[in-house]
């Protein structure tokens, strides 16, 4: 039992959110064994963020074999902090981290018919104007974060980083964001993926 609540923690951990499709319809084929993770991918609305360590290029040369200490210190804030604000971190590339708050459709707004539209669009709209503002504070609160992180301002007097980017270099990140549609699905082949968007 242990060891399948390990499993599934692996699982969701894994796939994140954007993998919960994924997982789902697999585990919906219970007279199989076989796993087909190549499913379409489905639209949703969304709010993107991208979140960019500055200068890691240099950091990767003076940090060497200790680099991923450092991203996976950085990843700590970042992930907390989208996650605390109801987002969901996605995918981490390097330097890049893609960060995602979804908002949920609402099928009746694609009838101008109904005459229940308009109030759902004023509700959907105004459930988006939080989420974005929430998307906007959780950037706010991130680069906080990064400022004010004990571990990470160790790098603040490392003699590499301030040779390379001046006595004044500190852990520094850079932010977009973008709200409307992507398709969120399986990325890849048959021998590795990533859900994404």
């Amino acid at each position: 039992e242990k060891t399948i609540i390990k499993l599934g923690s692996l699982l969701a951990l894994g796939f994140g959110e954007a993998g919960a499709n994924i997982i789902g319809h697999n585990m919906r084929g219970g007279d199989s064994a076989g796993v087909n993770a190549m499913i379409p991918g489905t639209r949703v609305e969304c709010i993107i963020g991208v979140v960019r360590i500055r200068d890691f290029s240099t950091a990767t040369e003076v940090l060497q074999s200790k680099i991923m200490t450092f991203v996976n210190q950085i990843a700590e804030v970042v992930h907390g902090v989208v996650n605390e604000f109801r987002g969901a971190p996605n995918r981490n590339s390097g330097e890049t981290f893609l960060v995602i708050w979804r908002m949920e459709s609402h099928e009746s707004l694609l009838n101008p018919q109904d005459p229940t539209a308009l109030e759902d669009k004023k509700v959907k709209l105004k459930a988006a104007g939080k989420l974005a503002g929430m998307s906007i504070v959780a950037f706010s609160k991130i680069l906080g974060g990064l400022h004010r992180s004990p571990l990470l301002a160790t790098y603040r007097g490392h003699p590499g980083l301030q040779y390379r980017l001046g006595a004044n270099c500190r852990v520094n990140l850079s932010f977009g964001l973008h709200a409307g549609w992507a398709i969120e699905g399986a990325v890849g082949s048959e021998f590795k993926i990533d859900a994404s968007y």
